[in-house]
């Protein structure tokens, strides 16, 4: 429980670096109506499978409001703590802090679908490396979410980067407020980054 909460508190840190370094953050969101929209924040899904080097983006739809965030010469909504490939035990690690400080994290099996039901944190699982699992921390309430019903595709993997789709349900502990997050279209093509 001590590291889950150590862990909270570095990635509550890191969210806040990142939401200092990237200003205000409302104005590259735009709701679920104008999702096609484009705004300097903002990436389109068509320039997404353009992405090489470091360059990455990670967008999602909550509760239905559109954040499509990215990192790359023209944007930095995007912060990529890790994403790393464990090819010996077939995982996949994603770990990234959007727009708004929204932390994303993902183990999930290296190719193919991975659905995830019910999933919460424990200890063996930090020791553990074939434990799958999905969390959202919300950036507003700094609450951590986790996956109710989740499913996670990559949809392209190689050595240097990972790209898929993703949506679920996500809910806080109820000895944190029980809230839940709807998570729909979202997708990542990110490049393998370890810290």
């Amino acid at each position: 429980m001590k590291r889950l909460k150590l862990s909270t508190g570095i990635m509550f840190s890191a969210g806040l670096l990142f939401l200092y370094s990237c200003g205000n953050t409302s104005a590259s969101k735009t709701n679920a109506s104008d999702a096609q929209a484009s705004s300097p924040g903002t990436q389109t899904a068509s320039s997404n499978s353009n992405l090489t080097g470091s360059a990455g983006s990670f967008s999602y739809t909550v509760n239905g409001e559109r954040v499509e965030t990215a990192n790359n010469v023209q944007n930095a909504t995007l912060f990529i703590n890790e994403v790393s490939n464990d090819a010996a035990n077939g995982m996949v690690n994603i770990t990234v802090t959007c727009l708004g400080s929204n932390v994303f994290k993902f183990d999930i099996a290296n190719s193919g679908t991975t659905t995830i039901t019910n999933y919460r944190p424990s200890l063996s699982g930090f020791m553990d490396k074939k434990t799958k699992g999905a969390s959202y921390m919300d950036g507003k309430t700094y609450r951590n979410l986790y996956a109710v019903s989740a499913t996670i595709t990559i949809t392209d993997i190689d050595n240097n980067r990972v790209s898929g789709t993703f949506s679920g349900t996500f809910k806080a502990d109820e000895s944190d407020g029980g809230a839940t997050a709807k998570i729909t279209d979202g997708s990542f093509n990110l490049p393998f980054v370890k810290r």
